[in-house]
């Protein structure tokens, strides 16, 4: 079994904490893990990827272009920038808030362009406000984990969400982690409602 991740985002939002969320996660289900991170400037929203390589069949800690399984786009911008890491029939998670990359430079950055260009390219797709859903659920900051819950409630993981939020209990300050559980529940709520209001093929 082989499942490669990839978490792309900018600095201060939490890449490498998710990626080490998943990481542990998938240990404690008895898989091994393989993690990398590439930080394109050392400083506040810069571009930051995390990967997290997941399986016995693992080479290396980078993942390869067009091998990905799941990239999960902390901003839309980077997402879009690291879709080529996706395989064909991939999955995608992406917060649709965006914060400008420092990379941008003064060129026009369209992020509502960028989620309409990752739905066109990967049907495979959860888009929504997680940073919105984080502040409703008492802090901006929670987005990472809001995202990997919706992640793990869609079954877009190889290890169950029971794994997920034992790491998160252990991983997270005890003043912070009540805030996190609730974003966490709100995102698995809201993947759950999605796929409710989604009509069979039958219909």
């Amino acid at each position: 079994m082989k499942f490669d991740i990839l978490i792309a985002g900018v600095g201060g939002q939490g890449v490498v904490l998710a990626s080490r969320l998943l990481a542990t996660a998938a240990m404690d289900a008895g898989l091994h893990v393989a993690t990398a991170e590439t930080i394109g400037m050392a400083q506040r929203e810069g571009s930051v990827t995390s990967h997290v390589r997941i399986g016995d069949d693992v080479c290396g800690s980078l993942i390869p272009q067009g091998n990905a399984d799941l990239l999960i786009g902390l901003e839309p911008g980077e997402a879009a920038r690291n879709l080529r890491f996706l395989r064909k029939g991939a999955s995608i998670v992406v917060n649709e808030y965006a914060i400008m990359p420092s990379t941008q430079g003064g060129e026009a950055y369209d992020p509502n362009r960028m989620v309409d260009f990752l739905k066109s390219n990967c049907p495979e797709i959860i888009s929504a406000d997680f940073t919105g859903l984080a502040r409703d659920a008492g802090t901006y900051r929670a987005a990472n984990v809001a995202m990997i819950a919706a992640a793990a409630g869609a079954g877009l993981l190889p290890f169950s969400v029971e794994y997920l939020w034992n790491v998160l209990e252990k991983m997270i300050p005890e003043k912070y982690r009540d805030v996190n559980r609730r974003a966490y529940d709100m995102a698995i709520e809201s993947v759950s409602n999605t796929k409710e209001e989604t009509p069979s093929g039958d219909q």
